[in-house]
């Protein structure tokens, strides 16, 4: 199909941007690894396209007691910047796993997001992070905490002639005593590029003792959004991630997810997938 594309703007501002955005036949376009394959598709209708590659929306910056990605910054410059490997390093992780490495140095942290796939790689790190997301628009900006962000597949927060101009990811010290151990990894018919059958960030934080201080867990492509799984969480909440605590996550994860069966996997399949991910993360913080 073609893409029935009747105009392309590219302003100077994000006034100017919005003020296109207004109009409903316009998308924002960025990397356009997804947007150009719905359109083409038929999955999306735009007639006019804005060009978001002169509004400065790209870069990773420390600000106060956060961290801020640009909502244009690209997966390749998140994989490789040093805070976010220092700081976030699931989010890292993801952002290197986006596809391949060409799609890395096109597609942008926003665009990751405004798509609302439920299988969205950053969106499982951004939420084990409590990250929020900075929405611009004509009548001023507002910021959405990521759990409120997705909606259902395909939809989000943002509303008509609305743009996310970045991504804040607020800093924690981690007390003296304690580790932290942070991991993402997704699984798919195929080792790389693949949009994953499940994917699994996990953040534990283990006292003097082994018990976990804190966890959180986010799962990917098992329910209509990204999901924490908060029923594991309490499950494993001042426990030693031991043999006893593993199974009862893995019983109390089923609850956290509503998989469906479709063309890349059945539902009870991503249901299996889910707890051994959750096992095996468990493992390696026990580990240490």
């Amino acid at each position: 199909m073609d893409v029935a594309i009747q105009e392309v703007v590219r302003p100077a501002s994000i006034a100017e941007a919005l003020a296109t955005l207004a109009r409903a036949d316009a998308r924002p376009i960025a990397g356009g690894t997804d947007l150009m394959v719905q359109l083409r598709d038929g999955r999306r209708h735009a007639a006019c396209l804005v060009d978001l590659g002169r509004l400065g929306l790209d870069g990773v910056r420390r600000d106060g007691d956060a961290v801020e990605i640009g909502a244009a910054t690209t997966m390749d410059a998140i994989a490789g910047d040093a805070a976010v490997r220092d700081w976030f390093p699931a989010l890292a992780s993801a952002a290197g796993q986006v596809g391949g490495w060409p799609i890395q140095c096109r597609a942008t942290l926003g665009g990751n997001l405004a798509n609302g796939s439920p299988a969205a790689d950053t969106a499982g790190p951004l939420l084990i992070a409590g990250a929020g997301v900075i929405v611009v628009a004509a009548g001023g900006r507002r910021r959405v905490p990521i759990a409120e962000f997705f909606l259902g597949p395909g939809r989000t927060a943002l509303r008509q002639g609305e743009l996310i101009a970045a991504v804040r990811l607020p800093l924690a010290e981690t007390a003296a005593g304690r580790r932290v151990v942070e991991r993402f990894v997704k699984v798919g018919p195929r080792r790389e590029q693949v949009i994953s059958v499940a994917s699994l960030a996990g953040r534990a934080v283990v006292g003097r003792d082994g018990a976990l201080e804190q966890v959180r867990i986010a799962l990917g492509s098992v329910a209509p959004t990204p999901v924490r799984a908060t029923a594991a969480e309490r499950a494993l909440s001042g426990r030693r991630p031991d043999a006893v605590a593993r199974r009862d996550a893995a019983r109390a994860v089923q609850g956290d997810i509503a998989p469906i069966d479709d063309v890349r996997a059945p539902a009870r399949y991503r249901r299996i997938v889910v707890a051994v991910l959750l096992d095996r993360f468990l493992r390696e913080v026990e580990r240490g």
